[in-house]
């Protein structure tokens, strides 16, 4: 039996380079897994509706992690599954502090990601310009966030605050500590919230457990802080040259880059470690 069954990889920072291109090398180490018949999959905080570039571009990729793990998705079926929401009197305490703050609420559910309209004209204001394309594509955008809040009945995996001062989130997370619910850093000035023991690990091991796959026999690539749990849980962990810190302390291994090749060395560096097997 392959020591290694699933890779299951981030997008931003980790698939993706600084240009948000999957570069030629990556999509033949995907390929080359797929063939060697070990299942890729995504594990990312984007929602379902910030995942479609990537289907036509990587056909073998059937599987997604997304929300940070509050929610599973069959990219076949077009199907999400195995939702795991924010408690709604947690979501109304992160929504009335947010309306104080000079901030882009985004609310990401289990079939569309959606932020204020008048917020997309001002994403380089909330450090998020690099985004522009995708948000284009993908957001469902809203004349009021506050109001789109109060009317939504569906479950709300997770809430993204992005600020126009990044400092401004370490105040913003001391605030929400009295909330029992993940709270993490991603990109330059986002605090995201999941409910309480939802993230890139517990997603992981729900899908692993709907594959039949052990959680030994997965890999995990990552960068960011939120993607540490993911690391921790795989049966092994990489963290990308650009990650943190605390993401290579939390990892097994540590690649290149995202702009030298990392992620496509971390690829074949699992499949070298199954051949061995």
């Amino acid at each position: 039996m392959s020591k290694y069954r699933l890779i299951a990889l981030d997008i931003d920072g980790t698939l993706l380079n600084s240009k948000k291109e999957v570069t030629p090398d990556t999509l033949q180490a995907v390929r080359r897994a797929a063939e060697a018949g070990v299942a890729v999959v995504f594990c990312t905080g984007r929602a379902v509706s910030e995942l479609e570039e990537f289907y036509a571009l990587l056909p073998e990729i059937r599987y997604a992690v997304f929300a940070s793990g509050g929610g599973l998705y069959d990219i076949q079926k077009r199907e999400a599954f195995s939702l795991r929401g924010i408690p709604r009197a947690q979501a109304e305490e992160i929504m009335a502090l947010a309306a104080t703050k000079d901030l882009m609420p985004q609310i990401v559910l289990g079939d569309k990601d959606v932020i204020q309209a008048s917020h997309m004209d001002n994403l380089e204001h909330y450090h998020m310009g690099i985004y522009r394309p995708l948000y284009e594509r993908a957001m469902t955008l809203t004349p009021d966030i506050f109001a789109f809040f109060r009317a939504c009945r569906d479950e709300i995996l997770k809430i993204n605050m992005y600020h126009a001062d990044p400092t401004e989130r370490i105040r913003t997370r001391a605030q929400l500590e009295q909330l029992h619910m993940e709270k993490v850093y991603s990109e330059v000035s986002s605090l995201e919230c999941s409910a309480l023991g939802v993230n890139k690990g517990t997603g992981l091991l729900r899908l692993c457990d709907a594959l039949g796959i052990d959680r030994a026999a997965s890999a995990a690539v990552g960068d960011a802080e939120n993607d540490i749990p993911m690391l921790q849980t795989a049966g092994l962990g990489v963290a990308m040259g650009n990650g943190t810190d605390a993401v290579k302390n939390a990892a097994d291994r540590v690649v290149a880059d995202m702009d030298h090749g990392g992620c496509a060395e971390a690829i074949e560096m699992i499949l070298q470690d199954t051949a061995r097997v």
